[in-house]
């Protein structure tokens, strides 16, 4: 497909636009914050689908929230252009450490741990904090641009064009300068195993799309559709489950906030209670989820596990029921 105004743009931020940022000049890149004010104004429908969500999920929509979803977002944007430009002596200007010492405890136990994340915050500086740590990290997500099937069965929203493969290769070139690893649904699990095995962390997006088996949970009172993998890797190899919240407060830097590790063998009794920990967490933050929210919603009829089966668009989702 051809590219549009919103794909050049894209690029021009991701692309030209980086290169002018200096990691060690943090009050440069916060003097833009307030831009968004911008993206929030130009919402149209994303705007309605975050309020018809967060009501759903947290039985409240008011615009505050709405507001707050779009500072958070833009933020979160903003210093995504820092991967790879961000290293030891600075990635502490952009993200802090709360609770590390939980994670040192599940590592102490010499078995691994499986970091649980929402898809909330900061997640991409949390990895580069992780990885400046010392922690030896693996983030297990999609990568790339969508597959020649999907992108021609969507295409607006998976199209391929120039514009989008090229913002794409620079935001993954810049990940990949992190001192830590990114595997996709293409690698063999018996990777994360072996991980998991040298006393590694693998970090997983517990509410991602990707994954090959899926299941109903009761999530955010309502019925969710979530991957049972890192649930049944934990409880196979001995791995803590570790949940990790990104906390984006309007001033200073995010805060990566350490879970209750959990481990055992059962790995339903493993996701009840991490899934316990992210509710408590999500319900306290609710803005913080609202652009997720929005994007799964949007994308409900890519595959047959839409994140809520309240919006299933066909009765491909009763397979996991």
């Amino acid at each position: 497909m051809r590219g549009s105004p919103k794909d050049l743009a894209r690029w021009a931020f991701w692309v030209p636009f980086r290169e002018a940022l200096d990691p060690a000049r943090p009050e440069r890149l916060r003097a833009l914050y307030p831009l968004w004010r911008a993206q929030y104004a130009a919402g149209g429908a994303q705007k309605q689908l975050i309020r018809e969500e967060l009501q759903a999920c947290f039985g409240r929509s008011d615009e505050g929230l709405v507001r707050e979803a779009y500072r958070i977002a833009f933020r979160v944007h903003l210093e995504e252009l820092l991967l790879g430009k961000v290293g030891p002596d600075t990635v502490g200007h952009y993200v802090v450490w709360e609770g590390r010492e939980r994670l040192d405890q599940a590592l102490g136990r010499g078995k691994g741990a499986v970091l649980l994340l929402p898809h909330a915050g900061n997640i991409m500086m949390m990895i580069a904090l992780l990885a400046y740590s010392g922690v030896p990290y693996t983030q297990y997500a999609a990568r790339g641009l969508a597959p020649d099937e999907v992108a021609q069965a969507n295409p607006e929203t998976f199209g391929h064009n120039r514009w989008r493969s090229e913002a794409r290769r620079a935001r993954e070139d810049n990940e990949d300068r992190l001192p830590c690893s990114f595997l996709s649904l293409g690698t063999s699990v018996r990777e994360l195993y072996r991980r998991l095995g040298r006393n590694e962390t693998v970090g997983i997006g517990y509410d991602g799309r990707i994954g090959n088996k899926f299941a109903p949970f009761e999530y955010l009172g309502r019925t969710a559709l979530l991957n049972t993998g890192p649930y049944r890797i934990a409880a196979s190899t001995g791995a803590a489950i570790v949940p990790l919240f990104n906390l984006c407060p309007a001033e200073g830097p995010n805060r990566c906030q350490v879970g209750q590790p959990l481990h055992g063998d059962d790995w339903r009794a493993l996701a009840r209670g991490s899934l316990d920990q992210a509710q408590a967490w999500l319900r306290a933050n609710p803005s913080h989820y609202g652009i997720w929210l929005a994007h799964a919603r949007a994308r409900r009829a890519v595959d047959d596990h839409p994140f809520f089966v309240d919006y299933a668009p066909d009765e491909r989702y009763r397979r996991w029921m």
